[in-house]
Parts: structure tokens; C-alpha cells; sequence
């Protein structure tokens, strides 16, 4: 009898992206884009109960990201916002890289399908600057969409924390996958960095308190 051969599980290496690669947080420098000041200024003070209830520890930051997505694409035709997301990625985001995060995903696009960007900063902005750079690899979270237009809800869960390792499992379920390296610079990367093999916190700044 032959023995049962076991599968090898695809390696990866994967990069938070906001605080990351980036200097700043994305996600808060879209809304503002996508928005315009005026309209921003007005979700935002809308907003405030829920920031009150999450400062309060009523509500946790899931339930938040769920409510700021409700309240700025609900409604949005997926063509518009679309085309505001690749503007961003092509006009903001370029001037937000660390020049250090900028040469390690040089140096692992040698083997670009290994690596991944899994953030929870919203999908359509990312992906538009993952295609610029040649890195296809996006788990971002996913605004969801009915007959081109965005719900204002949130297809799957938040990539964040835990969300994080439960969207790399799901995207190569049913097969096995090791996370042979990780980086990131924020709590909700502590369950992806635990779950690597290799993890680096905050690799990319001039220290680790930056």
C-alpha cells in the first residue's frame, strides 16, 4: 500500500498595508477625497454618536467601519466610485509609501505570487493600486454591490484582526496555506502576525515607536 501522500501548503508572505507600507491611514484620507470637504464634514458629525458609543466600548470598531461605510457609499454607483477610488490610488497614495516598504515588495515581486496585501482599508482604491504596482494579491475589505451600486454594507467581514487570518484561510480553503512571513505595525495585526512563521513589527520606520 503506497502511503497517503499530504498536501504542502502554499507559502505566502503578506503585508499590512495602512501604517505598513503607508504613513498614513488610508481609508480616513478617502472619505475625504471621495466626499469632498463639505459632505465629509457632514457624515463625519453624523457620525459622532457612533464614535461616542466606540469610545465608550458600547460597540466595538467592526460595528463602526459597518456604520462609515453606511453612511458614505450607500447608494454610490460602483462606476463613480470606482473611478474616485483609482484617482486616489494613482494621485494619494504613491506620495504615502515608505521608501523602505517600497524596496521589500520590489524584492518580493520576484515571486509575485506569493505575495498578498490583506488590510482593512475598502477594496476598490487598493486593488487599483495593486495593478499599478503589479501586485494582484489584494484581500481588502469588500463593499457590496447590487445592479452597480454600492448596499453601504459590507461583503464578508472586516479585515482586521482576526478577519485578517479567517480572509487568508477562506482564500485558499480547501487547501492549506503558511503564512511564512508578516508584517504589520497595528493591534489588528497581532492574529496575522502570531499565525506567521516569520513576523516583523513595524519593519519600515526609522524605530518602533514611529
Amino acid at each position: 500500500m503506497s502511503a497517503i501522500e499530504v498536501e504542502k501548503p502554499r507559502e505566502i508572505v503578506v503585508f499590512d498595508f495602512d501604517g505598513t507600507i503607508t504613513t498614513k491611514d488610508t481609508f480616513a484620507l478617502f472619505l475625504r477625497y471621495y466626499a469632498g470637504f463639505t459632505k465629509w464634514l457632514f457624515n463625519i458629525l453624523r457620525l459622532l454618536p457612533i464614535f461616542a458609543l466606540y469610545g465608550l466600548r458600547i460597540i466595538d470598531r467592526n460595528r463602526v467601519k459597518s456604520h462609515v461605510i453606511q453612511r458614505f457609499f450607500s447608494g454610490a454607483p460602483v462606476e463613480d466610485l470606482n473611478l474616485q477610488a483609482e484617482k486616489f490610488a494613482q494621485d494619494v497614495i504613491p506620495t504615502l509609501i515608505r521608501p523602505g516598504a517600497k524596496a521589500a515588495l520590489e524584492a518580493k515581486k520576484e515571486h509575485s505570487e506569493s505575495l498578498y496585501i490583506c488590510s482593512a482599508s475598502i477594496a476598490p482604491y487598493l486593488r487599483a493600486w495593486g495593478k499599478a504596482e503589479n501586485i494582484h494579491n489584494i484581500l481588502a475589505t469588500e463593499l457590496e454591490q447590487e445592479n452597480g451600486i454600492y448596499t453601504g454594507r459590507i461583503k464578508g467581514w472586516n479585515i482586521w484582526g482576526e478577519g485578517k487570518v479567517r480572509r487568508i484561510l477562506a482564500e485558499f480553503a480547501p487547501h492549506t496555506v503558511k503564512i511564512a512571513e508578516a508584517y504589520g505595525d497595528s493591534r489588528g495585526d497581532k492574529e496575522m502576525l502570531h499565525a506567521a512563521e516569520v513576523s516583523y513589527w513595524r519593519p519600515f520606520r526609522l524605530n518602533a515607536h514611529q
